[in-house]
């Protein structure tokens, strides 16, 4: 008996550690294209700063952004 109760006791920590790896895993995936997002309009944002640096309108812009 105690037998048995140590092995439902070993598979309940299994089955937990999987469904915790699993709920990482769907988090993950259903914010992907927002970090996604997030990184393209970081780098968007770079180049347009080096642009309007390279043409001398950073200084007058600089409060706007």
């Amino acid at each position: 008996m105690d037998n048995d109760m140590d092995v439902l006791a070993e598979e309940i920590k299994e089955t937990e550690s999987k469904l915790i790896e699993l709920k990482k895993e769907y988090r993950e995936r259903r914010t992907e294209g927002l970090r996604l997002a997030l990184e393209a309009r970081k780098e968007a944002e770079l180049a347009v700063r080096e642009e309007m640096k390279s043409l001398g309108m950073l200084q007058q812009y600089r409060f706007r952004m």
